[in-house]
């Protein structure tokens, strides 16, 4: 198991033994009413997936009481925030720890459990170079946030992107416009940070767009307006 590309295995070696990482099922929100007296329920929105816990047992074993506790608060500290990698599961996953239980077992041994508390579960990252029209297709069964790297071939040239944002209500595409572009200065649009830079610097001002850019699974239609860029879309397939 990693956590933010530490394997506790290696860092802890005989001190720890890695046991059983459990991925829970998300959490569903819903918005159903049932108003009393009313002979149907009233729907007014879909449900939300939510966040989803993972569960990670440990061993812990120390020459001393001290050393098991430092050992212990050091794992914790460990996996406070970030990336987590389980054994034998190819997924990365998102998320903070939530809760730390532990049980004395016998001189000095430890069960220790952490859950955390997660709310993505992706696969690699891919890169996709678009040209004109082309359609992307997405694994996964969630949306997933995009990054669109945008390298101009000419000096003051405006590029709307569609098919990369939608309304989040009605579900249709939403154009994407990034103004006064400069000839081989990059501008990245990130959907997973939801910035929009040039060279480091801000440059949302100079953007037409209402939502950061993400992809659906399935096939995803991209269209450039204007051929005279370099268009590259980066995303990691997500599931619920």
């Amino acid at each position: 198991m990693k956590v933010n590309g530490i394997d506790l295995k290696e860092k802890y070696g005989e001190k720890i033994v890695i046991g059983q990482q459990t991925v829970h099922p998300r959490n569903i929100i819903t918005f159903t009413d049932w108003l009393e007296d009313a002979d149907q329920p009233v729907l007014k929105s879909i449900p939300k997936q939510k966040f989803f816990d993972v569960t990670a047992e440990f061993i812990i074993i120390g020459e001393t009481k001290t050393d098991a506790e430092i050992t212990m608060s050091n794992i914790q500290s460990d996996c406070n925030s970030g990336m987590l990698e389980l054994d034998n599961f190819e997924l990365t996953l998102r998320g903070e720890s939530k809760e730390v239980e532990k049980e004395f077992l016998n001189r000095w041994r430890y069960h220790m459990t952490i859950t955390f508390q997660a709310w993505e579960k992706a696969d690699e990252e891919i890169a996709v170079q678009v040209t004109g029209t082309q359609s992307i297709v997405v694994d996964g069964n969630s949306v997933t946030p995009c990054i669109v790297e945008i390298t101009p071939l000419n000096d003051n040239s405006n590029l709307t992107i569609t098919g990369i944002a939608r309304d989040p209500i009605t579900g249709e595409d939403e154009p994407v416009t990034i103004k006064n572009l400069k000839k081989s200065i990059p501008v990245i649009v990130d959907g997973e940070t939801c910035t929009v830079t040039q060279q480091g610097a801000n440059k949302y001002p100079e953007t037409d767009f209402w939502e950061f850019p993400s992809l659906l699974p399935g096939e995803n239609q991209i269209t450039l307006s204007n051929a005279a860029n370099t268009v590259t879309i980066k995303y990691r397939p997500r599931y619920i």
